[in-house]
């Protein structure tokens, strides 16, 4: 079996959650996009863990693989492989070849492009992912390949601090030695990660061939995409299932089943547009503890969005769906979905893409009793969806209705054991 597991709201849908309790089915977890500015929390028995870089399939595959689709961070990848090792001693790690790196430099270019934006900030999370991807395109970035030849690291510092010099002016990489340091820091870091570098486009294929089961991990979600999400306000990578293709070197035609993961409300971190925003009350987010994984913020709430969903369930061309955080919104009295978007009293049959569309856009929503918190939890867990509160599962129906999907996967809270699934996944 071969799938893709990926969100389908602006990213924090809960992917961790739903891809550490499937990874149980798969040899091998390939993540193919973005970075550390991606977070992805794990709860087992209790314990948290919370993964930027490394997939969160770790815990139950026996391998994870990082594809040249991915900006690391080298200081972020070591710190999660000990935290990593620890738990899971057996665990193989390969690291594409091909996969840029993220220096302290990117991380500084980051926040001064972001005041450079003003009114067109975008709210990143300032891990230098951006910076990242550019050098990648402007053919100056530094590879994890590069990381055994210092020469090679001079040379491509260089080039960067001068291609960015009016960017970087005040900072500390004007200083020389600032980036000769940088530049023995990642050697160092190198000297470390370099022993799980591999060409992984290869081992994949060969895994496949050999009849393994492989799980591709997107990150963010699918309103982040650079060319399908809400540009500017993106990430700087493709988030769609059809990127782990060039993420990877895996062809997307051999991929068996698209699973995308939505939470029961929207939610989002950072600017720009948001159709289904509640403005004015944080008891939504309070009651989810709706803050970033990666930053800490609070994160802006809004009600389940099913013309956003329709459209990111399209365009990724979604087999089934997995839902997060019903038990959080059952506790509402009143539940509210976005049902259809108008602009100047007539139904749109697409998602906006100029930003003026937003501010004359206008959502409708149908209205859900809530179902209260889940108190028979053994009883569901063991007798499955029929046991789920009814409010529960006429609110889950409609949503079926409406996509045209399967919900097969519904998370009842955190903890990977907080899961029930329909006969697919059984």
């Amino acid at each position: 079996m071969i799938s893709v597991i990926l969100g389908l709201q602006f990213g924090d849908e809960g992917k961790g959650k739903i891809t550490d309790f499937i990874s149980r089915d798969y040899d091998d977890v390939v993540r193919f996009n973005g970075g550390s500015n991606a977070g992805h929390t794990v709860v087992i028995n209790g314990e948290k863990f919370k993964f930027h870089l490394v997939p969160s399939g770790a815990m139950q595959s026996k391998m994870v693989i990082l594809g040249n689709g991915m900006v690391i961070d080298p200081e972020e990848l070591v710190s999660e492989i000990e935290l990593l090792k620890k738990s899971k001693k057996d665990i193989e790690i390969k690291i594409s070849a091909g996969a840029h790196i993220v220096t302290k430099m990117h991380k500084c270019l980051d926040k001064r492009e972001e005041a450079v934006r003003s009114k067109l900030n975008i709210g990143t999370t300032s891990q230098g992912i951006g910076p990242t991807y550019e050098d990648k395109y402007a053919r100056t970035g530094i590879r994890l390949i590069d990381l055994s030849n210092k020469e090679i690291i001079s040379n491509k510092i260089e080039t960067i601090f001068n291609m960015k010099r009016e960017l970087l002016k005040g900072s500390v990489y004007e200083n020389p030695e600032e980036r000769k340091k940088m530049v023995e820091d990642l050697y160092s870091y190198g000297s470390l990660i370099l022993k799980y570098m591999d060409y992984t486009e290869n081992t994949i294929y060969n895994h496949y061939r050999c009849g393994k089961n492989i799980l591709f991990e997107g990150a963010q979600g699918g309103m982040l995409d650079i060319d399908f999400g809400i540009y500017p306000f993106v990430t700087s990578s493709n988030t769609l299932a059809g990127a782990l293709s060039t993420g990877s070197g895996f062809s997307f035609r051999k991929v068996d089943r698209v699973i995308g993961v939505f939470k029961a409300y929207t939610s989002k971190v950072g600017s720009g547009p948001f159709p289904s925003e509640i403005l004015n009350d944080s008891t939504l987010r309070d009651l989810g503890s709706e803050y970033g994984t990666t930053t800490g913020r609070p994160r802006r709430v809004g009600w389940l969005d099913l013309p956003l969903l329709k459209y990111t369930t399209m365009v990724n061309d979604v087999d089934s769906l997995a839902i997060t955080k019903v038990d959080v919104l059952g506790q509402l009295k009143t539940i509210k979905v976005a049902t259809r978007y108008t602009i100047d009293g007539n139904e749109i049959d697409y998602f906006p893409r100029r930003l003026e569309d937003f501010e004359k856009l206008r959502v409708e929503y149908r209205e859900f009793p809530g179902w209260g918190t889940i108190k028979n939890q053994d009883a569901i867990l063991s007798g499955g969806y029929e046991e789920l509160p009814e409010n529960m599962r006429k609110f889950l129906e409609f949503i079926e209705e409406e996509t045209g999907k399967s919900i097969d996967i519904v998370s009842l809270g955190e903890d990977r054991k907080m899961t029930i699934t329909k006969q697919i996944f059984n």
